[in-house]
């Protein structure tokens, strides 16, 4: 049984690709696949009438193909932003499976990734896991948020990172208590400010 294809497009890019892997991957696409045709005929068999996926940017997409095609052949993507725009494509399209695998990937480079930029991934793509040691970096390091880190993580979380990190602080300089704070303590009280 030969494979149908279909042509995609995306970001202003053609795209011919098996439907197989779309299908075996997501509901969203086997739905669409399983839709009747419109009266000017179906989708994604010709040049002249792709199917437009909104919202999806070329590299998403070409990470998408990458996985699909390179899977058997070793490791199918090489850098972070591709394991990222891995995440977001099958995220997007309830494509569990390789959204497991993405964010496996990506927890592999995490230590080099700055905190700020794991709290936004976390918070985009639904990955909770992220957040805490995200969170305890922030509130533990020497130096307060600048300007575009606060820009990048919105107001209430800026304000809660401020919040902990005094009370942290607070908990270091009070005369009363002999030791620092364990790391611990740091971690539950992050989960606490953050209720994680």
């Amino acid at each position: 049984m030969q494979d149908v294809m279909s042509i995609f497009l995306v970001d202003g890019v053609l795209f011919k690709v098996h439907r197989y892997f779309l299908q075996r991957e997501s509901d969203v696409f086997r739905s669409m696949f399983s839709c009747p045709p419109t009266e000017e005929g179906p989708e994604g068999e010709s040049d002249d009438k792709p199917i437009f996926l909104p919202e999806v940017t070329r590299l998403e997409f070409e990470s998408l193909l990458n996985f699909f095609y390179n899977s058997l052949y070793g490791k199918p993507l090489d850098s972070l932003d591709e394991w990222i725009s891995l995440l977001s494509i099958s995220s997007r399209y309830s494509m569990d499976g390789i959204r497991e695998r993405a964010i496996e990937e990506i927890e592999k480079s995490i230590p080099p990734m700055l905190p700020v930029s794991q709290i936004v991934l976390a918070k985009k793509h639904h990955v909770k896991t992220w957040l805490a040691p995200a969170y305890e970096a922030l509130c533990t390091r020497k130096e307060s948020l600048t300007v575009a880190e606060a820009e990048q993580l919105g107001l209430v979380t800026s304000i809660l990172l401020a919040g902990a990190r005094e009370k942290l602080f607070d908990k270091e300089l009070c005369p009363k208590c002999r030791s620092r704070p364990t790391r611990c303590s740091k971690a539950e009280l992050v989960r606490e400010v953050f209720s994680l």
